[in-house]
């Protein structure tokens, strides 16, 4: 949804937040090389932990211009199969020596790349029944563990947990045809393509410039490119690559701050903020928390 700035933003601000996402996305990027075959919801976990380490701190990004950031994790429903639209959401909130100006929402479904050397495998609601003594495998799964493999990232590789018209697939297309929210897809990635790991690890890899890593595509978009799928395709990497998405920085910083993207609310009571934020039942599992205050020069608001 495009909307009208309501004032200007110094370039201190975009810099400041574009460089703070770009190193996030560099430690997210840098996990899932070490490790390809890193969970989904580890994954999260570690991008959230990434924007912590920045928060709640206020920083001074400009003599009259403040950024705060805030992590929310909530967790339940959405890792007991119960929340099916999104995993993780952003509320920016702009304030003008206390006045808000604006709020906006994004929320996003996370999915990983998998290696070509593994099928589908991600945590489901049996794991969070058996809890810790998952980590009490035996012996099979030990030996298996100590076997040395190569997994690789290709062009060809696929988000596997993304299934073109699955019930998930659905209930995003349903959801955005009920909601004025558009959904966004997070799309995690090593630092570059291709990219192959020996496991068991025998020395940390230099790791290269992160010319790939985490990216951010509308739901809609990569909806309309898999019409020409049959049921049940699967995107590669390159599908996705093919339609340009947003590294997460840029889309942070360049898409989400500037109002080319995500939901502009009408005030704290709009409907559509209440129903993603406001509700235990809501549909993501973590909020993040971006808060720009116009101050006197330094001062506060």
């Amino acid at each position: 949804m495009l909307n009208r700035l309501p004032m200007r933003l110094p370039p201190e601000v975009y810099d400041f937040v574009r460089t703070l996402f770009e190193d996030c996305n560099a430690h997210v990027a840098r996990k899932i090389a070490h490790m390809p075959t890193s969970h989904e919801t580890s994954l999260d976990m570690s991008l959230i932990e990434a924007i912590s380490q920045h928060a709640p701190a206020s920083h001074r990004v400009a003599p009259d211009w403040i950024v705060r950031l805030e992590t929310h994790y909530l967790g339940g429903g959405r890792h007991f199969g119960q929340w099916e639209v999104a995993d993780i959401g952003f509320i920016v909130v702009w304030r003008d020596r206390g006045k808000v100006k604006l709020r906006k929402v994004a929320i996003l479904q996370s999915k990983r790349l998998y290696p070509d050397e593994q099928g589908l495998e991600e945590d489901t609601p049996l794991d969070y029944m058996i809890g810790f003594g998952r980590l009490m495998q035996g012996d099979e799964e030990d030996l298996a563990a100590q076997e040395e493999r190569v997994f690789t990232f290709t062009h060809e590789s696929r988000y596997r947990a993304l299934v073109s018209g699955d019930d998930q697939y659905q209930a995003i297309e349903a959801y955005e045809a009920r909601r004025a929210i558009p959904v966004h897809y997070l799309f995690y990635n090593p630092l570059s393509i291709p990219w192959a790991q020996r496991v068991p690890v025998t020395e940390r890899k230099r790791f290269p410039r992160n010319d790939v890593g985490v990216q951010v595509i509308r739901a809609r978009a990569l909806q309309l490119a898999l019409r020409r799928r049959q049921g049940g395709y699967t995107p590669t990497y390159a599908d996705v690559a093919g339609l340009n998405p947003w590294r997460l920085e840029v889309f942070v910083a360049d898409e989400l701050l500037r109002c080319r993207q995500g939901y502009r609310a009408k005030g704290p009571n709009d409907d559509g903020l209440v129903q993603v934020f406001s509700r235990r039942t809501g549909p993501i599992s973590t909020a993040i928390g971006i808060t720009i205050d116009r101050v006197s020069p330094g001062g506060t608001s």
